[in-house]
């Protein structure tokens, strides 16, 4: 399975370590990583490539039974008795132990993703994940910027990438409280000002009180932003509180908004409340909404972009 976590190996590793059974061993391994990936979207990239390669056919596969699980956020044992090729008793041990690690909750029939909040990775690490996704978003938003336009760039590793990308504009003034992104700028034709205020040292961002009064001295045409999760109920998120506020001071500097975002990054909610959805004016995205998804941004007047 393409894109298994650092976790989920390492858990796979110490649950079936001293075993004899070794082919016992490999179909249990298997069993409870999709039971993870299912209930936990561990790998929503991969998720998402099988769910574009669905056909219109009324016969949905036991995957895609399974995938349509995932995306209700909930497991049913009979669904994945074909599946994964095990009993039901043998599900419901399986289910025992991962509710036992908090992992999910168990339900009359299934079991239900536990709705953890997320703390967020490192800015190296969010670096390398879903990185085709963000590439596609990246392109998709560079389109939107034009020679001559004041635009702000937030801290984020989508938000990285469109730096690189826009590299070879000259006349383009970038605000940022990113110090990758001042970085990668520095030897371009493109002027950078760089908010100051307190080092947020897991994402490489300037954050707080004197970064939020800079930004308020400021004006812009557009701001590119990335978040830690979008909740259709909470809204955007992040896990840090003082990067939250400076996220929202940016919107309120910007005459419009425009939100980057792969598709891990929806049912996801952290510390940190930036703002409501409606405050967004684009969303590029690779997510594929469903039509009740669609409802609300249509209702919250977001301009969508798939890509």
């Amino acid at each position: 399975y393409p894109g298994w976590s650092a976790v989920v190996q390492s858990w796979l590793c110490r649950r079936h370590a001293g075993t004899e059974n070794q082919g016992a061993k490999r179909n249990e391994s298997k069993r409870n990583f999709v039971l993870l990936h299912y209930g936990l979207n561990q790998i929503s990239a991969w998720n998402n490539r099988k769910e574009r390669q669905r056909t219109c056919s009324s016969k949905k596969s036991g995957w895609e039974r399974s995938s349509h699980c995932s995306r209700k956020g909930r497991l049913v044992t009979k669904d994945l008795v074909d599946t994964l090729g095990a009993t039901p008793v043998t599900l419901r041990k399986d289910l025992l132990l991962l509710e036992k690690r908090g992992l999910l909750k168990r339900t009359h029939g299934g079991a239900v993703k536990v709705k953890q909040l997320y703390p967020g990775l490192a800015l190296n690490e969010k670096e390398k994940i879903n990185l085709e996704e963000k590439m596609r978003i990246v392109r998709k938003a560079a389109a939107f910027i034009s020679e001559g336009d004041t635009i702000i760039l937030d801290a984020g590793s989508t938000t990285s990438l469109l730096a690189k990308e826009i590299k070879g504009f000259k006349r383009l003034v970038v605000i940022t409280n990113a110090l990758n992104i001042a970085t990668e700028l520095s030897n371009t034709s493109i002027e950078v000002i760089m908010v100051g205020g307190s080092l947020l040292k897991k994402a490489a961002t300037l954050v707080g009180p004197l970064a939020d009064e800079a930004l308020r001295r400021v004006s812009a045409d557009k701001l590119f932003m990335g978040v830690g999760g979008i909740d259709f109920r909470v809204g955007l998120t992040t896990p840090d509180i003082n990067e939250a506020k400076t996220s929202r001071v940016m919107m309120e500097a910007a005459g419009e908004v425009f939100l980057l975002v792969d598709s891990s990054k929806f049912g996801r909610r952290s510390l940190g409340v930036i703002s409501d959805v409606k405050h967004i004016d684009k969303l590029i995205t690779t997510k594929r909404f469903t039509d009740e998804e669609f409802r609300s941004l249509l209702t919250d007047k977001v301009e969508v972009y798939m890509v």
